[in-house]
């Protein structure tokens, strides 16, 4: 059972609605989109003075770099947010990125990649791949990771795949937070399980799944990776949540390469990895011991 600090934020969550009414779906979203879409996304002035930050423009699109101040790093890092691919990074994900730079000292490199509706999963994809190329290269022969949350860990699902396909250098290891691999939710465990999700609805991601796939239509794996070839893919860490409507695709993972390292706990909401609940910071230097090992 999650701890009681959590269950009562998961509560507050689910009541307030402050996450879901931006993934209730229906004639409101678009105005959710538009208004979230027109706020520059970037680290907080706190973690701009307690870390090394710094901004460079791929493409046209920010990428930020977040390190220790001092000291090499333990692990470099290329991270896509999660937002249902409609949605900048959110003080969530900053948050997070600094607590991984400032406690367990990574290294994470974070392009805000361009987002649906304006741009489709055909798009963004490419816009992935041109980065993680650039990104690989200037690496060179130093090893580094891909991550990401919810939709970003589709992102980098489908990136890893691209990757491999271009006979480009790998990531030494991929860490897929909430992963969302189907963006079409048809899955008959989902409406038993929406009534506990604190962020996420299924009409919603049914709307902005429809939004990122465009042309390519649902089934494709750039938009839904589940369906692609994971054979030949860096070791994975994967983590689910029992009250996450995307939980079913965490498992699906699992169920095709029963080798990954996987973590699901009973009761945690979705992307709960990149909270601050107890349970939170157990994932997180999981994580980091995952990258280190």
């Amino acid at each position: 059972m999650p701890a009681l600090s959590t269950r009562i934020i998961s509560f507050l969550l689910r009541t307030t609605g402050i996450y879901r009414k931006m993934f209730a779906g229906g004639p409101r979203m678009p105005d959710f989109i538009a208004k979230a879409q027109s706020v520059p996304s970037e680290p907080s002035a706190k973690v701009k003075a307690a870390l090394s930050v710094t901004r460079s423009d791929f493409q046209g699109q920010a990428v930020w770099d977040i390190a220790p101040r001092d000291g090499a790093p333990s692990a470099t890092v290329l991270y896509w947010h999660g937002g249902g691919y409609i949605y900048p990074a959110a003080s969530a994900h900053w948050d997070f990125i600094a607590h991984m730079a400032g406690v367990h000292r990574w290294r994470v490199v974070a392009p805000l990649y361009p987002l649906a509706p304006g741009h489709d999963a055909v798009a963004i994809t490419a816009f992935a791949l041109d980065f993680y190329k650039d990104f690989a290269a200037k690496m060179g022969d130093a090893p580094f990771l891909m991550a990401g949350d919810s939709a970003g860990a589709g992102l980098a699902a489908a990136t890893a795949m691209a990757a491999r396909d271009a006979a480009l250098p790998l990531p030494a290891k991929l860490i897929l937070i909430c992963p969302w691999l189907n963006v079409d939710p048809v899955h008959p465990d989902q409406p038993g399980i929406e009534p506990n999700d604190a962020i996420l609805t299924i009409r919603g991601i049914r709307e902005a799944g429809l939004m990122y796939a465009g042309t390519a239509g649902v089934k494709d794996r750039r938009v839904s990776p589940i369906f692609g070839d994971w054979a030949g893919l860096p070791p994975i860490l994967a983590f689910g949540g029992g009250s996450d409507i995307l939980v079913v695709d965490a498992r699906a993972l699992k169920d095709l390469l029963p080798a990954i390292d996987y973590v699901e706990l009973d009761g945690m909401i979705h992307d709960w990895p990149i909270f601050f609940f107890p349970e939170s910071r157990d994932a997180q230097a999981r994580m980091a011991a995952f990258a280190a090992g």
